[in-house]
């Protein structure tokens, strides 16, 4: 099963919502910024590790299309 870590720069984020509309199960808008659900919070970074396929494609899908960059996807070898 594919595991991944997603890692959300909000300091980057220009709040155009690219990432909700494509993945509300995953992302959110609050105020001017997109956060993602469930994640935690290191520094100025929102991390969030999932794993499936169907997670994994979804989420590389809203990275593409983020005009700012500032959401990254990396696949994690298996444990």
């Amino acid at each position: 099963m594919s595991k991944f870590k997603i890692i959300h720069e909000v300091e980057k984020c220009i709040g155009c919502g690219a990432c909700a509309a494509i993945n509300s199960e995953h992302w959110y808008m609050e105020g001017e910024k997109s956060h993602l659900h469930n994640s935690t919070k290191e520094g100025e970074e929102e991390h969030l590790e999932l794993e499936g396929e169907k997670n994994l494609e979804v989420n590389k899908e809203a990275a593409y299309v983020c005009p700012a960059d500032c959401i990254h996807v990396k696949e994690k070898e298996d444990e």
